[in-house]
């Protein structure tokens, strides 16, 4: 794999949300050459959008490294919602390794919004931009994990908040971590959405602190430990199985 085999940033999926109309790209200019120190940019709505550009960068930075460094295993993500991060690993496998496996859990039946028929819209995500449907798991996390996870997996995304109460979402976060954790392959990352930590995650949103509670404990005497990225608006951690 070279750098001309991959694509730039301003293609993947969804980055369209947060490219800059021309007539703010001109009042930016502006703003900028009377040393303004503002600028305008689109709002970042947790309810709406899911996901920031940098989280996107940084999946494409962690997933290349994965398929450069041939880590073995199937990529897995456990609660996708509508699609967004989903779409993301669906389009970088299609470039950088077609034959891998992406297989996406969610029960699509939790409603974060006022968006209804969400599996309807997590499939018309992949049709707009022309990608084919991962391997598909709908139902209850504790009924499908570990039953219907692939036995080897290089590269986990962790998306479990539904709103609810971190004791509740630490019970997920538990068995999430309890049976993916063994399936990692040596050199696999494993992702975590909304892990945040106060005075150290730098402009994050603490939406899920569930989350933090779980890794910290099941992490506390692994090898690997919860590293932050930066994810603007967003949390999020990552570890590389040791």
């Amino acid at each position: 794999m070279n750098n001309a085999d991959r694509n730039t940033l301003h293609m993947m999926p969804g980055v369209e949300r947060w490219e800059h109309p021309a007539w703010m790209v001109f009042l930016n200019k502006v703003l900028n050459k009377i040393r303004s120190p503002f600028s305008l940019v689109p709002r970042f709505d947790h309810r709406r959008d899911m996901m920031s550009l940098e989280q996107i960068s940084n999946f494409e930075f962690l997933i290349s490294d994965v398929l450069d460094r041939k880590v073995e295993g199937a990529f897995v993500e456990l609660g996708c919602y509508t699609g967004s991060t989903t779409v993301v690993f669906a389009e970088l496998l299609s470039r950088l390794d077609p034959g891998r496996p992406l297989h996406a859990f969610d029960r699509f039946d939790i409603e974060l919004s006022s968006l209804k028929g969400i599996r309807a819209a997590f499939e018309e995500r992949f049709r707009k931009y022309g990608l084919a449907l991962p391997v598909i798991h709908e139902g209850d996390l504790f009924d499908l994990v570990p039953s219907e996870l692939p036995s080897a997996i290089a590269f986990a995304h962790i998306d479990l908040g539904t709103g609810g109460g971190p004791e509740n979402h630490k019970k997920l976060m538990d068995h999430a971590f309890a049976e993916v954790y063994p399936r990692l392959s040596k050199g696999a990352v494993l992702v975590m959405m909304d892990y945040y930590v106060p005075g150290a995650t730098v402009l994050g949103h603490d939406s899920n602190p569930g989350v933090r509670l779980a890794a910290d404990a099941f992490f506390a005497d692994k090898p690997e430990k919860p590293r932050l990225l930066f994810g603007g608006p967003c949390a999020h951690a990552f570890i590389r199985k040791a």
